[in-house]
Order: C-alpha cells, then sequence, then structure tokens
C-alpha cells in the first residue's frame, strides 16, 4: 500500500487505469455507526446530482460497515479505503468546528473524495447530509490512478 490508499477496492468491480482515461468522479463519505444504507444512499443521491460515479471512498475504519458496503454492491462500483494520515492532510471548504475535534479534518466526507486522487484533484459537490442526518457525501472530480 501507498500513499495511504489501498491498491485493492472492498467489492464491487475494480477501477482500471487506463491511458487516456477520462476524469473519475467519487464519492467520499462521512457516517455515524448507527447510519443505515438508506442514510447513504440519501447523501449519496444529493450528492452525485444523478452523474456517473466511479467509487466510493471511507475512513479506513468505516470501510466494513454493513450500510456502505451494501450501497456499493447497489451501485455496482468500489469502495476504497482512505487512512487517517490522507484524510488529516487533505484541506476541505468545509470547516466543522465538532469534526474537526473528532476526526481532525473539517469534513471527512470531502477529505475522503478528494484524498482518494494521488494528483490534485477538485470538488464539485461539498458534503450532504442525509434526511435522518447520519450520513455525509461529497463527490470529487480527478484524473483516474
Amino acid at each position: 500500500m501507498e500513499g495511504g490508499l489501498s491498491h485493492y477496492p472492498m467489492g464491487g468491480r475494480a477501477l482500471m487505469a487506463d491511458k487516456g482515461m477520462a476524469d473519475k468522479r467519487v464519492a467520499g463519505f462521512g457516517f455515524r455507526a448507527a447510519a443505515k444504507t438508506e442514510s447513504l444512499h440519501d447523501a449519496f443521491i444529493k450528492a452525485a446530482e444523478d452523474k456517473p460515479i466511479t467509487a466510493l471512498a471511507a475512513p479506513r475504519d468505516k470501510i466494513d460497515h454493513p450500510a456502505l458496503q451494501a450501497l456499493a454492491k447497489q451501485l455496482a462500483v468500489p469502495v476504497y479505503a482512505i487512512d487517517e494520515e490522507k484524510l488529516t492532510a487533505t484541506v476541505t471548504p468545509t470547516q466543522s468546528a465538532v469534526v474537526m475535534e473528532k476526526r481532525q479534518t473539517g469534513s471527512v466526507a470531502e477529505a475522503a473524495a478528494l484524498a482518494f486522487f494521488s494528483n490534485p484533484a477538485r470538488l464539485v459537490r461539498t458534503r450532504q447530509i442525509s434526511e435522518d442526518g447520519l450520513a455525509v457525501c461529497a463527490v470529487a472530480e480527478g484524473e483516474a490512478k
């Protein structure tokens, strides 16, 4: 593993790096342990805006959460684990004091989406919160690895 990102997706189909490949869109997630698949799906729908998503990204300690795995299976995309060091090193537009205190980043979802890319990426949708308040999703776009 290098750069804080697992080379192997946690379920779903593999993300293929291909020369000349167009930019990829990744949905980053932050969520509470009590989040259900519906929570993540709700935040995802708000953030994705009906545009294709290549992969999901979340903090390594949340990667095996059943709701995240179920959403990835439903969307038929891989889930990538982002290491804490990469999350905390990523500057986010949203600066939540509560999240900063707990996770040392302004937005876990924004940081996960941006930190997926080894090259500069841009946030195309800032964090969107599920109706039940248990999940947050943001979308970043960048060059495929």
